[in-house]
């Protein structure tokens, strides 16, 4: 009998943790039906290629998700130069 595991996931990861459960039983389905001698290679194949297009789609989300964050802050402001130099200590009391 199989048992079914819930988990709670913050919605931004939902879709990640969806394509990461989805790979994984490709996996499964993918090395179900490898011919013998070649389920290793067929696995390893494909989990380099999906593997890498799931990095890709993270880093893009987290790249997105911190973008969207900085566009809420608003923009950041720009360097300015001082017109001219000013003295900022006062006059030092010790001499007299």
């Amino acid at each position: 009998m199989s048992t079914k595991v819930t988990i709670e996931v913050d919605p931004r990861f939902e879709n990640g943790v969806r394509r990461a459960l989805a790979m994984m039983e490709e996996m499964e389905q993918l090395a179900l039906t490898a011919p013998d001698g070649q389920v290793f290679n067929a696995c390893e194949q494909a989990v380099i290629d999906k593997g890498r297009k799931l990095q890709a789609d993270t880093l893009g989300e987290a790249v997105a998700r911190r973008i969207e964050a900085a566009e809420k802050k608003g923009r950041r402001s720009g360097s300015v130069r001082a017109v001219a130099k000013k003295k900022t200590a006062g006059p030092n009391h010790a001499d007299s």
